[in-house]
């Protein structure tokens, strides 16, 4: 049994946090996951800071002191400019790189993975020392959707995503809270990190946005690309809503051969069915909870006279479950099937 020196860049961000306290968790649970040490990466405005993990206070580092040789593994949290500045510098110092920024989602020789989906790309690891983890609304359809049918007979996919404040970070955060806090004392509202108020709104997210986690292009190209299918029709919708936390799709799904509605596979993906009561964001979506480290699945059915066709509605946690338990399974699958 090895035990492993792994690296957070963006530790003290919401995913990083989040990341701190899973591995925590995962490093007492999971044999193949156990940390020698732990070095906590972060910009100039966070190094210093003190982080407590496994009984211990941990200093945080600024990333440009960072020595990447000391570390088997990395994690970058801290969005796509950072890792486009650090990541491969990590990867050339022989650490390997695990990203979620979406920078290298769309790279030929970088292998993409929606972890228990596809896991079988983690075997082109070595190709650049970088994997590239899809971004938290693909992992969160395409995890269903592999728990209910099988993929190579998929004809279509379309899904409309509402999308929390959170996944801007805790700068979205922290304007929906300001613009509702104002708005609910008769003041007016500053718009900085949305283009429109977002508080007691929706904001629909253009076709043509070219964010690498939002943007239309880039969510059909990562699915296509996880799934090995270059042709799948797939049509997406994004809208931000004025919720805190926890990603919510509409999603239908439609096949070459009936769909039976098998229930059994749901736990492998991390799936949980609800019954009569629907999840949504707001009543299923803590950070703080165990039980939301799952996708809570509801109202499904076969569209209306087509048994190709599946129709269902899920709800995730963005921070612990789409964010960092994304990159922790994909860290212990990489370990145990493919070192």
């Amino acid at each position: 049994m090895s035990a492993w020196n792994i690296a957070i860049i963006g530790a003290t961000g919401q995913v990083g946090s989040a990341l701190v306290e899973l591995l925590q968790q995962r490093s007492l649970q999971d044999s193949s996951l156990k940390i020698e040490n732990l070095y906590l990466v972060g910009s100039d405005n966070s190094a210093g800071e003190i982080v407590r993990f496994a009984g211990k206070n941990l200093t945080v580092i600024d990333s440009t002191q960072m020595d990447w040789s000391e570390c088997h593994f990395a994690f970058f949290v801290a969005g796509a400019k950072t890792s486009e500045k650090y990541a491969q510098v990590a990867a050339e110092s022989g650490c390997v790189v695990i990203d979620a920024s979406g920078y290298f989602a769309q790279q030929d020789h970088i292998p993409l993975v929606v972890p228990k989906v596809n896991n079988s790309v983690l075997t082109e690891y070595r190709n650049e020392n970088i994997i590239a983890v899809a971004s938290a609304t693909v992992c969160q359809l395409l995890r269903c959707v592999a728990s209910l049918t099988d993929m190579e007979l998929l004809t279509n996919l379309h899904a409309t995503s509402f999308i929390p404040a959170s996944l801007y970070g805790k700068p979205g955060v922290d304007e929906l809270a300001g613009q509702s806090a104002r708005l609910l004392n008769g003041m007016p509202v500053d718009n900085q990190l949305f283009d429109k108020q977002l508080a007691f709104n929706l904001l629909p997210v253009s076709h043509e946005h070219h964010d690498a986690i939002l943007g239309e292009k880039s969510q059909v190209d990562q699915i296509r690309k996880v799934l090995s299918n270059y042709e799948l029709p797939v049509s997406i919708e994004s809208v931000i809503v004025p919720v805190f936390y926890g990603v919510s799709q509409a999603i239908n799904v439609s096949s070459s051969l009936p769909i039976e509605l098998d229930m059994a596979r749901f736990g492998e993906f991390g799936v949980e069915v609800q019954g009569d009561n629907l999840p949504t964001p707001v009543t299923e979506v803590s950070t703080e909870s165990e039980h939301n480290l799952v996708i809570k699945l509801a109202n499904l059915r076969h569209s209306y006279g087509h048994y190709e066709q599946i129709q269902f509605w899920s709800v995730a946690d963005n921070i612990r479950y789409l964010g960092a338990l994304m990159l922790i399974e994909t860290l212990e699958i990489l370990i145990n099937d493919y070192l």
